[in-house]
């Protein structure tokens, strides 16, 4: 009785230390999701409601580019980040910003309807998009090939942990770390700030708003890119799946907090551990139940997020 008593703690403590690191792992995994999200509200006051899209796309042009060269899937970052920072330049300069300044004009200069626009407007784009993909790619799963998909690193005979968790967990810290520097040391990255401080004073200063907010929305859907190949290597994808991943980014910055860079990453590796746990102890479909739990207890006790921008 002994022996099969101590045989089930440490069972147990195996279960609660795989729930824990894979968790976090995942996690950064989840930062990296969340973070144009983020971004552009910290900057802008607005949610883009194709966030996820934008990463089903990401990912199919990764494909795209692997039909046309046998490259690792990690090349296709350099491709898939620019191309994807051009569209949301874009997008901002020439739809987003104009369509927030014609309803602003038409509502006597109300922020409110300058933000309401474009949400819409995205909301629209999140559902032209997957019938788009699906049009042009079927409704088959797709995946990145790699050879690291289904290799681990055995840290004892029953405890291992994801080999690309690992590397994308490593990515996530460097892409948060590089962002923050970015904000805190580069002009526009000062100038990014001034806007989300304070637009008007932003623009008596002369800095020239349509052109930073179009370098926000860049930079958002360029990590998006970024995320579109993390999960295309990880997991297998098709054109609807967008949604699932606009609710994952959801939770991490309502966790974390809303505009705040770091608390996406410990919004993302709190959800995951919890997320992790659930499976572990209550099955694959008590992950989605316990995320949700946690999303609105965070807004029931602290509204503002974890890290409070």
């Amino acid at each position: 009785m002994l022996a099969a008593s101590g045989e089930d703690v440490y069972f147990w403590f195996i279960d609660i230390a795989n729930g824990l690191l894979t968790g976090t792992l995942l996690g950064g995994s989840y930062a990296v999701i969340a973070i144009g999200l983020s971004l552009i509200f910290g900057v802008m006051r607005t949610v883009n409601l194709a966030h996820g899209s934008w990463l089903i796309v990401s990912a199919y042009l990764a494909t795209l580019v692997l039909d046309r060269v046998s490259f690792s899937p990690f090349f296709t970052i350099a491709i898939v980040c620019p191309v994807m920072y051009v569209v949301g330049y874009v997008l901002q300069r020439f739809l987003l910003n104009w369509v927030s300044a014609q309803a602003m004009e038409r509502r006597g200069m109300s922020a409110n309807y300058g933000l309401m626009a474009p949400l819409l407007v995205t909301f629209g784009i999140s559902i032209v998009i997957p019938q788009l993909l699906q049009i042009q790619f079927s409704a088959d799963l797709r995946r990145l090939d790699n050879d690291l998909a289904f290799s681990g690193l055995r840290i004892n005979d029953d405890l291992s942990v994801s080999t690309l968790l690992l590397i994308f967990f490593g990515v996530a810290l460097a892409v948060l770390g590089g962002l923050h520097l970015f904000l805190r040391n580069t002009n526009v990255g000062r100038a990014l700030r001034a806007a989300s401080d304070n637009l008007a004073v932003a623009k008596l200063m002369g800095i020239r708003t349509a052109h930073i907010y179009a370098v926000a929305s860049g930079l958002s859907l360029g990590l998006v890119g970024l995320a579109g190949v993390m999960v295309g290597m990880r997991t297998t994808f098709q054109p609807f799946a967008g949604g699932g991943y606009l609710l994952v980014a959801f939770g991490v910055v309502v966790i974390g907090g809303l505009g705040s860079i770091w608390g996406s990453l410990v919004g993302g590796v709190i959800l995951g551990i919890v997320q992790v746990l659930a499976g572990t102890y209550f099955g694959p479909s008590a992950q989605l139940v316990t995320g949700y739990a946690l999303i609105l207890f965070v807004l029931a006790r602290r509204p503002q997020g974890l890290l409070a921008k």
